[in-house]
């Protein structure tokens, strides 16, 4: 029953853009794809998006495709979107990631435009994932001074932080970078640096807190959610604040229960005052 739905709900997008109604063709498929997932129908619906001038629409709706590179359909789509967003950051990226040149250029927007997206950036207070992907129009020179001169300012929130810095290390940047974390003056090397997910420092934490929590499982997400933002607030220089992950997961764990830290105490009490004060000042990204 499912599939004859879904061939039907396919048959019926087909007519309207044979008849050139592409908004009930979107519908169609819209409907087609709650039936269940299907790559062929998301690259359907991109290609409308992007006729529609509707990019944003598309660039969400392909990222969340489990993979973006073994379909080529997939990929040739994801490539597409990027170059009518002129997401040349996330393309820089792409490069470095999979060590070629892509198939598609694509430009940053003119400088013009990308005084004016850096301009107006600067002038957030409140910064949502839209105005954070306007970034990724700016060449890679302009980008990378930008996050310079934010990550040097110790005020900007730690989601933001980590936004930059891990796009830093997506784009493979071999230059010392200074950042604030939690009031103090660090370095790193983007090149040299892995993403928080795979930080050996982060995995162990992991699965540390997953054998502890094995008999009651249903508990684990949350705790991981809660370590995702105490890690960040770390991140890009776990090492130097957690030498034992074992210990750090344990002591953080406990925290969490009784605020008690145990040789940690000193180190999340920072952390939380910091979160604290972030909250309080509503400066979440």
């Amino acid at each position: 029953m499912t599939h004859a739905s879904k061939d039907n709900f396919l048959l019926l997008a087909k007519e309207a853009k044979e008849h050139n109604d592409l908004p009930q063709a979107k519908q169609y498929l819209l409907e087609a794809l709650r039936l269940g997932h299907d790559s062929d129908i998301v690259c359907e619906l991109c290609e409308i998006y992007l006729s529609q001038e509707k990019g944003d629409q598309a660039y969400s709706l392909i990222k969340e495709e489990p993979d973006l590179f073994s379909n080529k359909k997939v990929y040739d789509t994801y490539l597409k979107i990027l170059k009518f967003q002129h997401y040349a950051i996330e393309a820089k990226q792409l490069e470095y990631l999979l060590d070629k040149k892509l198939p598609l250029k694509i430009e940053p927007v003119s400088q013009i435009k990308q005084l004016e997206i850096m301009k107006n950036f600067k002038k957030l207070k409140y910064i949502q994932e839209r105005d954070y992907l306007l970034l990724y129009c700016l060449s890679v020179e302009n980008f990378t001074n930008l996050a310079k001169s934010i990550l040097i300012d110790p005020s900007p929130n730690f989601a933001l932080r980590l936004s930059l810095c891990e796009d830093l290390v997506k784009l493979g940047d071999n230059e010392k970078i200074q950042v604030y974390i939690l009031g103090e003056s660090k370095e790193f090397i983007p090149k040299e640096t892995d993403l928080l997910e795979k930080s050996p420092i982060y995995r162990e934490v992991c699965v540390s807190l997953a054998d502890y929590f094995r008999q009651d499982p249903s508990k684990l997400p949350l705790m991981i959610g809660e370590m995702n933002v105490c890690l960040g607030m770390l991140y890009p220089r776990l090492r130097d604040y957690i030498k034992d992950p074992d210990q750090f997961a344990h002591d953080f764990r406990k925290y969490l229960e009784k605020k008690e830290g145990g040789v940690n105490q000193k180190l999340l009490n920072k952390i939380y005052e910091y979160l604290a004060y972030e909250k309080a000042t509503n400066s979440d990204f």
